[in-house]
């Protein structure tokens, strides 16, 4: 039974560490140390953004494998450390697989932070980016005031499964706005600090952390589908904000 179980275990630990947010290497090492700590010869996994692949000898020498299709990612790292440490325990023999797969279900039905602790750790992270940055107090407090807004239609977008592309491009057209809007209210002076401070949430730094990791550790493939990711991101914030731009300076021509 727990020899069965082994390659079961060991791929769903992999869709829960990949889909929130481990890079690869790391996934593939806890994938196959967990079918190593079962008996299993030979064993072997890969990963790639969206796919999880896993196969080996079990001790009879039977050869199995198993896929699996990844959905739907998203930045939780309270799994990923989670994982880690359950991989520990069934690898020092403290935890049986039978176990260790109830844990594991647990564990990925973990929810996400609230809303609102989501809500002000992204307003206060872009007050501290804007006023980190050069800005005023009140050029902070701009940033906060749009961020704060900014989320909530992120978050809507996001709940009615709309194409992250799109919630990107959305919100950075709404801090955007928000942003001029505060500072021809006087609340903050310099739009570009406060512009700073509002997109920071949206980018896409976990990616483009992952992405230089994964080539280092030679996964040439993963880390180029998530270097082109980070840059995709990029692109629609910077494609939002200067749709925003184009607009104001067009009607207004400059800060009224």
């Amino acid at each position: 039974m727990q020899e069965d179980n082994a390659i079961k275990l060991a791929v769903m630990a992999g869709e829960v560490m990949l889909a929130s947010g481990a890079e690869t290497a790391r996934v593939e090492d806890t994938m196959i140390r967990l079918m190593e700590s079962c008996g299993y010869k030979y064993a072997e996994s890969f990963c790639t953004t969206t796919g999880i692949f896993a196969s080996g000898f079990t001790p009879d020498g039977e050869q199995v494998s198993m896929i699996r299709r990844l959905r739907s990612r998203e930045n939780n790292f309270e799994k990923i450390a989670k994982v880690n440490d359950l991989s520990r325990n069934v690898a020092d023999g403290k935890i049986n697989v039978v176990d260790a797969i109830r844990e594991l279900e647990k564990i990925s039905a973990i929810k996400p932070y609230p809303f609102v602790v989501r809500l002000f750790g992204s307003s206060v992270s872009s007050f501290c980016f804007a006023y980190m940055f050069g800005g005023t107090i009140f050029d902070a407090l701009a940033a906060f005031c749009a961020v704060f807004l900014m989320k909530f239609v992120v978050v809507f977008l996001e709940r009615h499964k709309i194409v992250t592309v799109l919630c990107t491009i959305s919100g950075s057209m709404v801090a955007a706005v928000l942003s001029l809007i505060l500072v021809n209210f006087a609340f903050g002076s310099n739009i570009e600090y406060v512009i700073v401070g509002a997109i920071m949430p949206l980018l896409p730094g976990v990616a483009l952390t992952n992405a230089i990791r994964d080539v280092l550790d030679g996964n040439m493939l993963a880390g180029s589908a998530r270097t082109l990711e980070a840059l995709l991101t990029a692109i629609a914030i910077a494609a939002g904000v200067g749709t925003v731009f184009a607009l104001w300076m067009s009607v207004f021509g400059g800060l009224v």
